[in-house]
C-alpha cells in the first residue's frame, strides 16, 4: 500500500467521524519485564513496535506482554499487551509493573494509611490463587518498572459458523418476494420422486430448495423437509429421514450447490454425479 492510498483511507475514516492515528513512532517491546532498569546498558529490547506519536507521553514507554489472569477484573488478561511508562510516580489505583527479585508482576498499586505499599490483584473468582503482596523488606529486591497507561488485546478471529448464521438470515431477507411457493415445491417433489432411488438422494432435492429460498422451508429444517416429502409422496419406497439428511450435510455439501466439490464431498465420484444431476434437475423444475 502506497502513501497516497494510506492518506485516502485516513481521509475516509475522518469523514466517517473516526479519529485515525498513523503508527509512525517506534517504542521497545518486551516479552517480559527484567528486574533491572530497562534503560540500563546491556538490556536491549528484542523488538520494536510502531504506535501513533499522539499516544506517547513525555516519559519513556515500552510494550510488555502480560502473563496470568490476576488482573482480569480490570480487563487485563493473559496474552494482552500493556503500554508501560517509566519514571512516573504511581498513585493509589494505578496499575503497575513491578519486579520483585527475578520475578515480575502486574498489579494495582495501593498505599495504606501507615505508608505501607501494597500490590493488589483484581480477580475475585481466583482470590485464593492471587494474593495481595506487601512491599517491605521481606518482599526482597523490589523495583518499580513502570505505570501501565494502555492495554492492547490480540484481535480474535470470528468463527465462520457465527457469521454464516447471520448471513443466511440476511439471504432470506434479500430473497424476500422471490421465494418459491410451497405449491411449486410440492409440484416439483411429485415430479422428481421418480428419480430418487436411495433415501440419501433426497438431500440433492433439499439443498437446491434452501439455495433458492422457499416460503415453507428454512436452512437445517431437515424435519420439516422430511415431513413435506412424506405428505406429497407417502408411498415412496425411499423416504428421507432426518438422520440421513444430517449425515449428508457435511464437507462441501454443507454449502450451496454451486460450491459442491467432488474432491470435498461425502460421496465418491460416481455417486457425486448422481447428486449433481438431481440438484440440477430441481433447479430446472423450479425455473431457478
Amino acid at each position: 500500500m502506497n502513501e497516497k492510498e494510506i492518506k485516502e483511507i485516513m481521509r475516509l475514516l475522518e469523514a466517517a467521524g473516526w479519529q485515525p492515528q498513523l503508527c509512525d513512532t517506534p517504542i521497545p517491546v518486551y516479552e517480559s519485564v527484567h528486574a533491572g532498569n530497562p534503560e540500563e546498558p546491556g538490556q536491549i529490547p528484542p523488538d520494536m513496535v510502531l504506535v501513533p506519536r499522539a499516544f506517547l507521553s513525555m516519559y519513556p514507554e515500552s510494550m510488555v506482554r502480560v502473563k496470568g489472569n490476576s488482573m482480569i477484573d480490570r480487563g487485563i488478561e493473559d496474552g494482552d499487551w500493556v503500554k508501560m511508562c517509566y519514571g512516573r510516580t504511581p498513585h493509589d489505583g494505578d496499575i503497575v509493573v513491578v519486579a520483585i527479585g527475578m520475578e515480575c508482576t502486574v498489579k494495582c498499586y495501593y498505599e495504606d494509611e501507615d505508608g505501607v505499599k501494597w500490590l493488589v490483584p483484581q480477580n475475585k473468582r481466583e482470590k485464593d490463587r492471587y494474593k495481595v503482596i506487601k512491599l517491605d523488606e521481606e518482599a526482597g529486591n523490589v523495583h518499580l518498572c513502570g505505570v501501565v497507561t494502555d492495554i492492547s488485546k490480540p484481535l480474535p478471529r470470528v468463527p465462520d459458523k457465527a457469521m454464516k448464521g447471520l448471513v443466511d438470515e440476511a439471504k432470506a431477507r434479500y430473497t424476500g418476494e422471490s421465494k418459491i411457493s410451497e405449491k411449486r415445491v410440492r409440484s416439483m417433489i411429485g415430479i422428481i420422486e421418480g428419480e430418487i432411488k436411495v433415501a440419501r438422494l433426497w438431500y440433492a432435492v433439499y439443498r437446491p430448495l434452501i439455495d433458492v429460498g422457499t416460503d415453507c422451508l428454512t436452512k437445517d429444517d431437515f424435519e420439516g423437509f422430511c415431513n413435506l416429502v412424506r405428505s406429497v409422496v407417502p408411498e415412496h419406497e425411499h423416504l428421507p429421514s432426518v438422520q440421513e439428511m444430517q449425515r449428508m450435510a457435511v464437507l462441501s455439501f454443507s454449502r450451496a450447490v454451486k460450491y459442491w466439490d467432488v474432491n470435498d464431498a461425502p460421496v465418491n465420484r460416481g455417486r457425486f454425479k448422481s447428486y449433481m444431476k438431481i440438484a440440477e434437475r430441481v433447479f430446472e423444475l423450479l425455473g431457478a
